[in-house]
């Protein structure tokens, strides 16, 4: 039975971001924290994790960023691109030629792109990276860009990068180092934004989705903070730089401050407005609390303590994930898993590698609801209940049944035949759930593995629906068809709607 949420009433607001006592921290509080800080919650894990507190867990698990290792091919193409786009433009003088050979740099793009998902995608569900890749894909949900737009891959993997170190930075730092990033830029037309005649999208999304939220700006400081970003431009396709000849030095007045402010003073008087000590909080505890409304105290008394330490993130981080509020029970079992979310899971929870087989998992993806870097506008994702409608919940069914099928590699294609190869040469080919594995959990009892699963696989609040039913599927384990039974079992849990709560 689900608890109510907290109020100021019942949870006093100067206990809400305190640090967990140790004396709760408990099996149940484990696998809550690190199904919503990671993917999953393994018995592994959560063996570990009860060694350690909280904090030094979040400590390891937000190490100075793992950058996600960049393709050779990557490198090669951004090496390149600028140079083969130039002479296109400016030596190739048939239509036809100039037609075929930017189709041929489009395709080629888009194979980048698709291999830079599925290296995200292998890099994620590694449990050392969970922590941090999720907080990049939190972080990208903030500072919206859509492949769908921008069509260039080396600008999203340099924009993922810097929010990877983002971590360890002050969020105003973040936000003048995302300003500066080629692939922002384009998205938000930076790139087109001069003094004779500025371009306001960057500065109001900065604003409205960045800092501060809708209704604490006015329209004119949009226009003035439009003039303070001239003259950011990009050169050779990838690299910022400032043009001094284009940047409106003038003086502008923002939030009633006037001076000859550029992009970097605009972002410091935006972190000096009191929304901005919050704005980033709420998007906080909607990605990795809840949807519902959190009390405007407990919000406000985070935003004062994070502003007291620099709007560090490091702060934020450590702060939130060990407080009181966290872990209340009324968070528990309470948040629908985002796509990205349910396949890391499943992989962490199945101990599978992420199969590289690009066609299938990325179209996995875009049925369930989240193509990989392409929101649906610059708001992001839209989370909770509207991940769930009746084509998402049959695409994730599938992709349950597609783990614990067999893969007739014959049929696979040459490219594909030789991913898996490297794969495995790799020391990843654990892809699929197989009979050998079912067999090895055999020599539980029934009521055992039934409560074994549920401990496993779902969430404290849902497992007494699910005993019974589950004790039914699997009958006797030493009987004949058992394994069969298992496979069912597991399956059954995986699909329901438990499952897809954390």
């Amino acid at each position: 039975m689900s608890q109510p949420a907290p109020t100021p009433q019942t949870f006093a607001v100067e206990d809400a971001w305190k640090p967990l006592p140790m004396s709760f921290w408990r099996i149940e509080e484990a696998q809550h924290f690190l199904r919503r800080v990671g993917f999953s919650a393994t018995p592994e894990a959560v063996t570990t994790a009860l060694r350690d507190s909280p904090k030094a867990h979040l400590q390891a698990a937000f190490l100075p960023g793992t950058p996600l290792p960049k393709s050779t091919a990557l490198n090669e193409y951004e090496a390149t691109a600028n140079e083969r786009h130039v002479h296109i433009y400016k030596n190739v003088e048939d239509e036809e030629e100039k037609r075929r050979l930017r189709q041929e740099l489009q395709r080629e793009e888009s194979q980048l792109f698709r291999d830079f998902a599925m290296d995200w995608f292998a890099f994620a569900r590694q449990p050392e990276h969970s922590a941090q890749e999720k907080f990049v894909v939190f972080l990208q949900d903030v500072f919206v860009v859509e492949q769908n737009s921008i069509r260039d891959t080396p600008l999203l993997f340099s924009l993922q990068q810097t929010l990877r170190g983002g971590v360890h930075l002050d969020y105003p730092e973040l936000c003048k180092q995302v300003s500066r990033e080629p692939a922002m830029m384009r998205y938000l037309d930076l790139v087109k934004n001069t003094a004779r005649k500025p371009n306001e999208n960057f500065a109001r999304e900065l604003f409205e989705l960045f800092t501060l939220g809708e209704g604490n700006y006015s329209e004119d400081d949009i226009k003035e903070a439009a003039r303070a970003f001239t003259g950011y431009r990009i050169k050779k396709r990838y690299e910022f730089y400032f043009e001094k000849k284009l940047h409106d030095a003038s003086p502008k007045t923002i939030f009633a401050e006037t001076g000859n402010w550029d992009g970097d003073d605009v972002i410091d008087l935006t972190f000096q407005q009191p929304a901005a000590r919050t704005f980033l909080i709420r998007e906080l505890i909607k990605f990795y609390l809840t949807e519902e409304a959190v009390p405007e105290a407990y919000i406000e008394a985070l935003g004062e303590q994070w502003a007291s330490h620099n709007f560090s993130l490091r702060y934020l981080i450590e702060t939130f994930f060990q407080s009181r509020l966290f872990f209340h029970p009324a968070y528990r079992g309470n948040m629908v898993k985002s796509p990205i979310h349910f396949y890391i899971g499943l992989c962490q929870d199945l101990r599978l590698d992420v199969i590289p087989l690009e066609a299938r998992i990325l179209r996995s993806m875009a049925t369930m609801g989240q193509s990989f870097y392409n929101p649906h506008n610059v708001r992001g994702w839209l989370y909770g209940e509207h991940w769930i409608n009746s084509t998402t919940i049959s695409a994730r069914r599938q992709l349950v049944d597609y783990l614990f099928a067999n893969l007739n590699e014959k049929k696979l294609n040459a490219n594909e035949q030789l991913a898996l190869k490297n794969a495995r040469e790799a020391g990843r080919g654990n892809f699929l759930v197989t009979q050998e594995r079912l067999k090895q959990v055999l020599s539980l009892a029934p009521d055992d593995l039934a409560k074994h699963f549920t401990t496993y696989f779902i969430t404290a609040p849902s497992r007494a629906t699910y005993l019974d039913a589950l004790h039914s599927i699997l009958g006797d384990t030493q009987g004949e068809g058992a394994a069969q039974r298992v496979r069912h079992a597991i399956i059954a849990l995986l699909q329901s709607p438990a499952y897809n709560l954390c």
